[in-house]
């Protein structure tokens, strides 16, 4: 980065950061909000497919991709707190366009592919209680989130995610629920079993990919960046530079949403493993749900999720 960064910044020319907010938002920091949309559709069907397939047994993945999580959205926050940019735009500034244009391409078609994923498995999901084609329930999802982000403030838009971040934990009810055997659930987590069969490392490469995606890593940066403006840091050079408190902080708040994030795909896979067994059907049991709602309701495919 630029020389002319200033770490830690000068307390004289600088906005001071408002205390963190107490009662049930201190437990929902920025970097939780990033977890809880790492814990997007794509992901939970991702996991809930392979518990259902796979049984308790793909547990162990869950702790193993928590450093990796870890450090690359510390990394993405620590670009965004200290250059006082989002991660394109820190690689815009640093690199040539050839290493810049590829990767925006990517990262473009990626984000795409994930949000229509996102948006059908919302579909699928409201699908099975609004007696409604999936493609009309996607159109609304989209037009909704669309008008939030287009006419909505970013404390808005934050304040909904962080409320929303809360119902995640409906995972973790489920799952309890769902009473998996407490010693095999031990042993499914700290003893991988791993198959060497195309089906298998197929789902634990998607496990990766869905934990690591593209769009976590700008979130956070450009996340980073609006919270600094929204408690007045406008100008670039207000921006740039982080105290030792300030980056602790962050640290933290990036541990604790990773964290949340881990446990909310671990129980979403713990869960579907315990309800369907190994060698279990999601879209079978999504069937069945729908056998039970009125006439007409969730006749497309694709409720798997």
């Amino acid at each position: 980065m630029a020389d002319s960064i200033r770490e830690p910044l000068e307390a004289d020319t600088q906005i001071e950061a408002p205390p963190p907010p107490a009662g049930m938002m201190k437990l929902v920091g920025a970097s939780v909000v990033t977890g809880a949309a790492d814990d997007d559709p794509s992901a939970i069907g991702t996991y809930a497919s392979a518990g259902a397939r796979f049984g308790l047994g793909f547990l162990w993945i869950a702790p193993v991709l928590l450093p990796m999580m870890y450090v690359v959205v510390y990394l993405s926050a620590k670009i965004g707190q200290v250059y006082g940019k989002g991660l394109f735009a820190c690689i815009r500034d640093h690199f040539p366009k050839w290493v810049l244009m590829p990767m925006v391409v990517l990262a473009f078609t990626g984000n795409i592919i994930e949000a229509a994923a996102d948006l059908g498995g919302i579909g699928a999901a409201l699908n099975l209680l609004v007696p409604l084609p999936i493609p009309l329930l996607v159109v609304g999802t989209a037009a909704i989130i669309f008008a939030v982000q287009y006419f909505g403030s970013y404390t808005l838009i934050r304040k909904i995610f962080r409320w929303l971040a809360l119902v995640l934990f409906a995972y973790v009810a489920a799952a309890i629920l769902a009473r998996p055997d407490p010693v095999e659930v031990l042993r499914a987590t700290f003893i991988p079993r791993v198959r060497f069969s195309a089906e298998f490392l197929s789902l634990v490469v998607a496990c990766i990919g869905t934990s690591l995606s593209a769009y976590v890593y700008t979130w956070q940066s450009n996340q980073e960046v609006e919270e600094q403006i929204a408690i007045g840091r406008r100008r670039l050079w207000q921006r740039q530079g982080a105290t030792k408190a300030e980056m602790k902080r962050t640290s933290r708040d990036v541990l604790t949403g990773m964290i949340f994030s881990n446990l909310i795909l671990y129980f979403g896979g713990g869960g579907s493993g315990a309800a369907c067994g190994a060698g279990g059907d999601l879209a079978v049991r999504g069937r069945g749900r729908r056998s039970r709602l009125p006439r007409g309701a969730g006749d497309d495919d694709g409720s798997g999720l």
